[in-house]
């Protein structure tokens, strides 16, 4: 087991080489983003056919932040390519912030197959600093598949509010904490979304708990040894719930409309 175990890491370190050696010299980071935007192009075409109906509603009411003006002036941070910019209402003004300056000819061509925007300018600049933008400046700010790769989540939304123009709610679009989902709510809501991670976690701990209860027990078998033994059956379980869990959220978002689409027709 010692011996596999030593082979794989040994077979990921040599596969892994190329990209350490890139890193060291200081190129990895100029490839991804000089790449990163054809990648980009193709994925989104996909994303956005599979998200067109859930953007379109999500985007619908953008129009009613619009100033006093009108106009609506929007912050698109990360914008990527433009992606969305099909889904934005008609005489929208848009800025754009993207810390890759490569994706700036993307970002014309998009432009360019959606006339009915006002494309204002594109800034070069991180989600945590946006300091040439004033405060209050924008109606609305759009970011889709951004905070997950942002340094710190905190500060990009300090930022967000910081442009956004002040707006005040009307009675009847205030809320209350109360009214809030809570954390234990939003748990089960969670988990019965994926219940393969609860399964997946509670497997782990338990084969832990019981690797560790057995330790005693072990008899001439070596400590290092029960400790791997116990270290890959936990894994194996949290990586074989998470395989069942994505094999199951394909079925249910591409395999099984395909069939229901199928025996309408």
């Amino acid at each position: 087991m010692t011996l596999t175990i030593f082979i794989l890491r040994l077979a990921v370190s040599v596969l892994l080489l190329p990209l350490f050696l890139l890193n060291f010299l200081g190129l990895w980071t100029w490839i991804c983003k000089k790449w990163f935007p054809y990648f980009l192009v193709s994925f989104s075409e996909t994303y956005n056919k599979q998200m067109a109906s859930k953007k379109r509603e999500l985007f619908s009411n953008l129009l009613d932040y619009a100033g006093p003006s009108g106009k609506l002036s929007l912050l698109e941070l990360g914008c990527g390519t433009g992606t969305n910019f099909r889904f934005y209402p008609p005489g929208c003004r848009v800025t754009c912030v993207d810390p890759n300056p490569n994706f700036e000819k993307f970002l014309i061509k998009s432009i360019a197959e959606n006339r009915h925007l006002q494309f204002e300018r594109f800034m070069v600049a991180s989600g945590e600093n946006m300091h040439l933008l004033p405060d209050g400046s924008m109606d609305a700010v759009v970011c889709t598949l951004v905070l997950c790769s942002v340094e710190s989540q905190e500060q990009t939304l300090q930022e967000v509010c910081r442009v956004l123009r002040p707006r005040k709610m009307s009675s009847d679009n205030q809320w209350s904490a109360d009214e809030d989902e809570g954390q234990l709510s939003r748990l089960i809501r969670k988990s019965r979304d994926s219940p393969f991670v609860p399964v997946g976690i509670a497997g782990f701990v338990a084969v832990v708990s019981y690797g560790l209860y057995t330790l005693k027990s072990r008899r001439d078998q070596k400590m290092s040894i029960h400790l791997i033994h116990m270290r890959v059956a936990a894994q194996g379980f949290v990586v074989g719930a998470v395989t069942l869990g994505v094999l199951c959220s394909m079925y249910k978002d591409y395999i099984r409309p395909r069939f229901s689409d199928v025996s309408k027709k």
